[in-house]
């Protein structure tokens, strides 16, 4: 009786080693791949300490994030070089780190279509805490790799500049905005262009097909019986 108990508690822990083993052996994770996917690069990064206690600093001075992410690296094994994770996340100018602020573009009508070989106007109203220095106009055709730039020009904040005739083609043309202040700059969108799509002047798009089909809905209504009948065909020339 006491051999097979000790064969079942052996057994048992077996099982609750295997476990662990393939928690702790799932392979590498990296947290801070997802920070700055969703926020970019770091304006610094602070690196110390060493094994276990290897850490980073992810350090966000822009005023809409004001943020600083500590990772910590997690001890290795199992043929893992250890895990990054957060370990501590705080408000960067609450402790001291000098926050900037990037040009802000508002009051900007995103355009999403546009009639082929017709220039198309772009605004938008940039401001910034100490000075604008440059608002520029980037923009391509729907899927080129490269873009051009165009200078915008300014009255009041107001900036000012077109996609001129000549790139507004089908399928669509692509653009985007960029602010700066000399040392930091903002963008819109945050990330990637504004798409806008081109058509050929008087293509009209289908929104019903039924119409189109439907005889009853193109034809003229059928005269009744006897009702204004000359012998002849009301469909007659």
């Amino acid at each position: 009786m006491i051999v097979k108990l000790n064969t079942a508690f052996i057994r048992i822990l077996i099982v609750c080693v295997g476990v662990m083993l393939v928690f702790s052996c799932s392979g590498e994770d990296d947290m801070r791949e997802g920070v700055l996917e969703a926020l970019g690069e770091p304006d610094e990064i602070e690196k110390g300490g060493s094994g276990a206690y290897k850490y980073e600093r992810y350090i966000y001075r822009n005023s809409d994030v004001d943020r600083v992410y500590i990772f910590q690296k997690s001890a290795p094994g199992c043929g893992s070089g250890g895990n990054w994770y957060v370990e501590y996340v705080y408000q960067a100018s609450y402790y001291g780190y000098e926050i900037y602020e990037t040009p802000r573009i508002t009051d900007h009508i995103q355009v999403e279509t546009a009639i082929a070989g017709q220039p198309i106007p772009i605004s938008a109203v940039v401001t910034d805490d100490d000075h604008v220095v440059s608002v520029d106009l980037f923009y391509k055709a729907a899927g080129a790799a490269d873009s051009i730039k165009v200078y915008m020009t300014v009255s009041d904040s107001l900036y000012k500049a077109e996609i001129p005739a000549e790139a507004v083609k089908v399928p669509g043309v692509e653009y985007f905005i960029r602010a700066g202040d000399g040392d930091h700059f903002s963008t819109f969108p945050p990330k990637g262009y504004v798409l806008v799509t081109v058509t050929e002047e008087g293509v009209e798009k289908i929104t019903n097909t039924t119409d189109m089909i439907d005889p009853k809905k193109r034809l003229p209504k059928a005269p009744e019986p006897g009702e204004g009948m000359s012998g002849s065909s009301p469909l007659s020339p």
